[in-house]
């Protein structure tokens, strides 16, 4: 097993993508939702935490606390599309821990799949059933990262609820859907009509590793300006997490049903190909195979990755969450959580680690043997032959740890190294202001005579208001 590579080399760069449809549709935001009845948020299965973007549930907190339109009827719900193409087992487990730790209701869907389009649209249904005396037309917004199939899933509910084709256009890259778009019914009695909304970037992916990582998980999956990373760096890290997974569920039988094939029996490689940390021994032998050449002879590694890259896109390497949403958890950890976990399991994991730091003494590369010890005992804890309140608990408390960096409390946020999903430019332009606003404050009181500064995001909300769809659509509901 020491083939692995105990930590990736992430890139130290960490490009970010938010361009300017994405900021105009959040200036819209606020104005659209006074006049929405039902909110779905539209994620990836493979990334159940990356594609989250806590700026939705944020404007629907504000919208709710505004009281404006009809706010105390919105309500909104989480779908996860792509199921096809995401880990089955960590769907019960995502939606215990959704609704335990952030009230959220949470469905998986694949929009080919009309049992699942039709349970989403009986949601929508009822809810417009329910309030039909005081909603004649349920108005739903769909929102989303880029990419994770919005506009394919408005699709499939118009197909499921009207027998109707495309009305939305779809693509593979990120970024077809530029502008929001008019309503669209899909459902007549009750009568229900979806906006579609462009996909909405996070401005600031993170620092460090975090950072590096969700943006390789986005590019993997399509959800990221694909030229922001080296196509290298891509396929490596693929390459790197499936071989993860191969020791996790290296002792597994290969009757067991929890255990996926590897990429050694699903890629066209040559027979008796062992498994290889070397990004490029694997597109060598993928080139070999594909007949992937240059002139001269020379493999072509950029037709070969480009092979690997849509294999994984379009599942054809199996079931895969990139999202860890197990990792082996420390001792002190555990005891101090408030779901406690299984004592054995507890206990267990202890002997291991206490075997890995005893290790034999008597080799020369000891150091090798404990890296190679600890990432078989990641293996045992994120083994999928737990039970399931097992992984109910792991996942729990994973979503429940990543949801608190998304909304950290007013204590931890006030911390300079905890992590609020501003970048440093963006909080020296709030420092800046606060500093200029102080500054104006005193002039003031010495009587001198200082304009009130307009700032340029209070002008943007109020022409978003104005103009667009969302100010046409706001008009016609007045």
């Amino acid at each position: 097993m020491s083939f692995i590579r105990p930590a990736f080399p992430y890139p130290a760069r960490i490009p970010s993508w938010f361009a300017g449809h994405m900021s105009r549709s959040l200036r819209e935001l606020p104005t659209l939702l006074e006049n929405i009845d039902l909110v779905i948020e539209a994620r990836d299965s493979r990334l159940p935490l990356t594609s989250i973007n806590s700026t939705f549930d944020q404007m629907l907190g504000k919208a709710k606390r505004s009281g404006k339109g009809k706010g105390k009827e919105k309500e909104k719900l989480v779908v996860y599309t792509k199921r096809d193409l995401g880990e089955r087992r960590y769907e019960e487990p995502l939606k215990k821990a959704f609704l335990q730790h952030a009230g959220q209701k949470v469905m998986f869907a694949d929009t080919r799949s009309d049992q699942d389009v039709r349970e989403v649209l009986r949601h929508a249904v009822r809810i417009a059933r329910e309030n039909q005396e005081t909603i004649p037309d349920l108005r739903v917004l769909v929102v989303g990262m880029p990419n994770v199939g919005k506009s394919s899933l408005l699709n499939a509910l118009r197909r499921v609820g009207l027998r109707k084709g495309k009305a939305f256009r779809t693509g593979a890259e990120a970024g077809i859907t530029r502008k929001l778009t008019g309503t669209v019914r899909i459902y007549d009695d009750p009568s229900v009509y979806v906006y579609d909304t462009p996909g909405v970037m996070v401005p600031y992916l993170g620092r460090g590793e975090d950072g590096a990582e969700k943006g390789l998980k986005l590019a993997l999956t399509a959800g990221i300006k694909e030229s922001l990373f080296e196509q290298d760096a891509m396929v490596d890290y693929l390459l790197w997490k499936m071989n993860k997974r191969l020791i996790a569920e290296s002792h597994l039988d290969d009757t067991d049903p929890n255990k996926h094939q590897t990429y050694l029996s699903l890629l066209p490689l040559p027979a008796g190909f062992q498994p290889t940390d070397d990004i490029s021994h694997l597109l060598d032998a993928l080139s070999d195979r594909l007949g992937a050449l240059k002139k001269g002879g020379e493999r072509d590694h950029e037709a070969a990755s480009g092979f690997l890259i849509r294999a994984f896109r379009e599942g054809k390497l199996g079931e895969f969450t990139l999202d860890d949403l197990t990792p082996g958890q420390p001792k002190k950890h555990i005891s101090s959580t408030s779901e406690v976990a299984d004592e054995g399991q507890v206990q267990a994991q202890a002997e291991a680690e206490a075997e890995a730091e005893a290790g034999p003494q008597d080799q020369s590369s000891k150091s090798s043997e404990v890296d190679e010890t600890q990432i078989q005992i990641q293996s045992v804890s994120l083994s999928p032959s737990t039970t399931n309140s097992d992984l109910d608990i792991q996942v729990s408390q994973t979503v429940k740890q990543y949801l608190s960096l998304l909304h950290p409390s007013s204590s931890s946020s006030s911390q300079p190294n905890s992590f609020t999903g501003i970048s440093q430019n963006q909080q020296k332009k709030a420092n800046k202001r606060q500093r200029l606003e102080e500054r104006d404050t005193k002039l003031r009181a010495k009587g001198v005579n200082v304009p009130i500064r307009q700032w340029g995001d209070k002008r943007s909300l109020r022409r978003g208001s104005r103009v667009g769809e969302a100010g046409r659509m706001a008009r016609s509901r007045r």
